[in-house]
């Protein structure tokens, strides 16, 4: 089998449960035993160092289309998500991405970001095929790719509530993603005119509105593009200076936040007198963003890459 074939079976596997033909052809391409069934957070690779491909199978997948987890029978449904290829690889690549392009050839035809804890120099390549993603990474000592990375289209996800959880523990994620909406964060085009409309007026609660017209899911592509990063680095704690966070703004307008609150202790309601007590912190997160005070630690915004 060439290279070449391996890259069809990639594209065909990846978004597939793991008992579907393509993955169990993708593992046995790959000289492996199938993927094996992994629960929500964990995640299983195959791969082969002679042909330059690791292949990652999970529960788990921040897509519309794989929410929420869910079990087949006694076991998670696991799904081939994502894979890393490297330079010995020898099959068809995104389109007008080379091994041999350095720094400068890339950031000429890709976006360049600087992202991940590391603050890797990463590039958004051409997607293979609709629902899938495509990065580079730079080795910046050798000025050339280290890997790319290939999978099914995720979003960062900021606030989501999980079929069976707590919604009390979901009250400070309403607040805040009632305050996105009420002030041009969300896409403008994200809700329509009547769950708007009952936001502004306050006949909806922050997390009635979280759970119904935002479906429980507050990700990021509920939100215009430039503040993807903010919300991303606030909600999840990924902020610089690192107290800038939506946790430690709970904890210091509330005394705590209601997931970390002990049994029997009094939880903050889901009522609007409490959102007003922090909406203002929201507002002043946002400002000191925008005048480059506070920064995300994993995923710079555009104007500071270069």
């Amino acid at each position: 089998m060439t290279a070449t074939d391996l890259t069809d079976l990639l594209l065909a596997a990846l978004g597939q449960r793991i008992d579907d033909p393509a993955a169990i052809a993708l593992a046995q391409a790959l000289g492996n035993k199938p993927f094996k069934s992994v629960a929500p957070g964990n995640t299983v690779h195959l791969g082969s160092r002679k042909l330059g491909i690791e292949v990652a199978a999970t529960a788990q997948i921040s897509n519309r289309a794989y929410f929420p987890p869910r079990k087949q029978g006694r076991v998670w449904a696991t799904w081939v998500s994502h894979a890393f290829v490297y330079p010995n690889y020898r099959g068809a690549l995104p389109e007008g991405f080379d091994w041999s392009m350095n720094d400068a050839a890339l950031s000429a035809r890709f976006r360049r970001r600087i992202e991940g804890g590391l603050e890797e120099v990463r590039y958004t390549l051409p997607p293979p095929r609709e629902g899938l993603r495509a990065k580079a990474t730079l080795d910046e000592d050798e000025d050339r790719p280290r890997h790319v990375l290939i999978g099914v289209a995720e979003e960062q996800a900021y606030a989501t509530l999980y079929p069976g959880s707590d919604p009390a523990h979901s009250v400070e994620d309403g607040f805040f993603a009632a305050w996105c909406a009420l002030n041009g964060v969300l896409r403008e085009d994200r809700l329509d005119a009547a769950s708007l409309a009952a936001l502004r007026e306050r006949r909806d609660t922050p997390l009635a509105f979280l759970s119904g017209a935002l479906g429980g899911l507050f990700w990021e592509n509920d939100v215009q593009r430039e503040h993807a990063p903010f919300c991303h680095a606030y909600a999840n704690r990924l902020m610089e200076p690192s107290d800038a966070s939506a946790l430690t703004d709970a904890q210091a307008t509330f005394g705590d936040a209601n997931y970390w609150r002990k049994a029997g202790e009094a939880m903050t309601p889901d009522d609007w007198d409490h959102y007003d007590r922090i909406a203002p912190r929201y507002a002043q997160r946002l400002a000191q963003w925008q005048r480059g005070e506070i920064r995300s630690m994993v995923d710079r915004p555009e104007q500071d890459a270069p």
